[in-house]
């Protein structure tokens, strides 16, 4: 395999690597090769498909400021941090149906020289003494293939389970025990190897050469990172999904359903024990096919007064209800 080199390893978001990759295929794959990096991250990565706001609690990651990063392959939702090690392993299309374990196994070869077996498990995930050291995922386009990973080395677990499970302690507290039951760091049984000296080992064992990455390449591929960082790709690009939002506010009890796609509002409804004045059609119509941000609110509040629909009701606390569901602002 080709090692990329960047000279700003475990410097960077998230987004810049995705772009690298993007690159890699679109640009430097050519038959018979095989690229490889490794990158650290902090925060969480969910899978192109995932609704986010199903995925992670919200409220926890805002308090600690972890940033929430989509990625352009499928899969579930991962937390990483520091001391948590990524890789990427890209490679051209062969004839044979894609498998996690062609490449995986170089993994689990290069962890033998260092006494440690690792096994595959299932689709697509690395064991030690069958707890979980790495999961990864995978896409395929006319370029190439990519496949990506997690390798826990001293990833702090009690914070992996708070960022990615509901806000209730007593299922955040069975969270931790559960994962702690399945989930392993590797640092304890390394024998004093750092982080730094893994990744070597890695770069020493699974790569014969070193392609450098000339400054101009990289502006390229921080141009293409645009996107991987953009609102737009984190926080829009989910398919289409059902938000409920409810509360009791001046009026009663609320309860605001939303037909989201693609950051659009496709559908509004209002139920609750409030009293109408006027019929809500209206005033749920005029939310359609408008993009679901702040400021697209407070236009068509501005607008339609909740006041004229709903008696006792006011418009900011009807409002400050609706923008509790909206994400990445």
């Amino acid at each position: 395999m080709i090692l990329i080199r960047h000279h700003n390893e475990g410097n960077l978001k998230p987004y810049f690597y995705f772009a690298l990759e993007e690159y890699v295929l679109k640009e430097l794959l050519k038959n018979d090769e095989t690229y490889f990096f490794t990158w650290e991250i902090h925060g969480v990565v969910i899978g192109k498909n995932q609704v986010i706001e199903n995925e992670v609690n919200l409220e926890f990651l805002k308090q600690n400021n972890i940033d929430v990063y989509r990625r352009p392959t499928g899969g579930g939702c991962v937390y990483a941090d520091h001391r948590n090690t990524m890789f990427s392993i890209i490679t051209k299309k062969t004839n044979k149906e894609f498998t996690f374990k062609t490449y995986l196994s170089k993994i689990i070869d290069s962890m033998k020289l260092l006494n440690l077996n690792i096994e595959f498990s299932g689709r697509n995930d690395l064991l030690f003494e069958n707890k979980k050291i790495s999961g990864n995922a995978f896409l395929q386009n006319k370029y190439g293939m990519l496949m990506h990973g997690t390798f826990l080395y001293d990833c702090d677990l009690e914070t992996m389970v708070r960022a990615i499970s509901p806000s209730d302690e007593k299922l955040v507290s069975k969270g931790i025990d559960s994962v702690r039951s399945r989930v392993t760091n590797l640092k304890p049984y390394l024998n004093g190897l750092t982080q730094e000296q893994l990744i070597k080992h890695f770069e020493n064992t699974l790569t014969n050469q070193t392609y450098e990455l000339s400054q101009a390449e990289i502006e390229k591929i921080e141009k293409l990172a645009e996107k991987y960082q953009s609102k737009d790709w984190i926080y829009k690009k989910q398919p289409a999904y059902t938000k409920l939002l409810k509360k009791r506010i001046s009026g009663g009890l609320f309860e605001i359903k939303l037909d989201l796609e693609d950051g659009i509002i496709k559908n509004l409804a209002i139920q609750g024990d409030f009293f109408d004045k006027l019929s809500l059609t209206t005033f749920e119509h005029a939310f359609i096919d408008v993009p679901y941000g702040k400021k697209e609110i407070e236009d068509i509040l501005n607008h339609h007064h909740i006041e004229s629909y709903i008696l006792d009701s006011k418009t900011e606390e009807f409002k400050a209800l609706l923008f509790e569901g909206i994400l990445g602002e």
